[in-house]
């Protein structure tokens, strides 16, 4: 059986330990390869201190056994799109892989931004998955790449309705939202709010039971 092919890609600042934490969290396989987004170093001072918390990661990494490790500076005195063009050839040799796990954990605003960008458009057409780290606490946010797919105007004005139907009832079958509709409108409407991660359903007593999710809540926020 062919092993998982793993890659995980950090953007690095000055503090190592956003890195290693978070694979010791998860625990990391030999085989997996780690590549670091750094902002292109401009004084002797930071140079010193990337320095330091690379060592620090690769030490780690050696005893943990991991020696595929990829480092890689970032110039950001360039536009943004150039920055992401930049990132994507850093990590172009691993497009396509079984797992590739971004950890937005460090560096410049910037470079995040643009980490983030990138990785929503690899997430298009390949498995991607995007955490985020608390500066101030040991804490992690799983960021779901739907998020920034979603768009007001991808809803029709009868799905919005169907929404705040739902919003309403807080959980309903699609038989409690066909009210002036047919109940074949109402399900064509929910299985395409299914599909974009705006409901989900659950079987009770033999009957679908939809609600919102987190997602289709924060939609109907914005629209008000």
């Amino acid at each position: 059986m062919t092993a998982t092919k793993i890659v995980y890609i950090f953007t690095l600042g000055w503090s190592p330990e956003f890195v290693i934490r978070p694979l010791l969290e998860e625990g990391i396989s030999n085989g997996a390869t780690i590549v670091l987004l750094a902002s292109k170093p401009e004084t002797e001072y930071a140079t010193k201190r990337v320095e330091e918390a690379y060592n620090q990661i690769k030490n780690f990494l050696a005893m943990a056994g991991v020696t595929d490790l990829r480092y890689v500076e970032v110039d950001l005195n360039q536009e943004f799109l150039r920055v992401c063009r930049d990132i994507v050839r850093a990590i172009k040799e691993f497009i396509g892989v079984d797992r590739l796990k971004f950890y937005l954990t460090g560096g410049m605003r910037i470079l995040i931004v643009a980490t983030l960008v990138v990785a929503r458009l690899l997430g298009a057409v390949h498995r991607v998955e995007v955490e985020l780290s608390r500066e101030d606490r040991p804490v992690t946010y799983s960021i779901p790449l739907s998020i920034l797919e979603a768009s007001p105007r991808m809803v029709t004005k009868t799905q919005l309705e169907v929404l705040r139907q739902l919003k309403v009832f807080s959980e309903a079958r699609f038989e409690d939202l066909a009210l002036d509709r047919s109940s074949v409108t109402v399900r064509n409407h929910l299985t395409k709010l299914r599909e974009m991660g705006l409901v989900t359903h659950i079987s009770r007593a033999r009957k679908q039971v939809y609600r919102l999710t987190p997602l289709g809540e924060l939609l109907l926020e914005v629209l008000g």
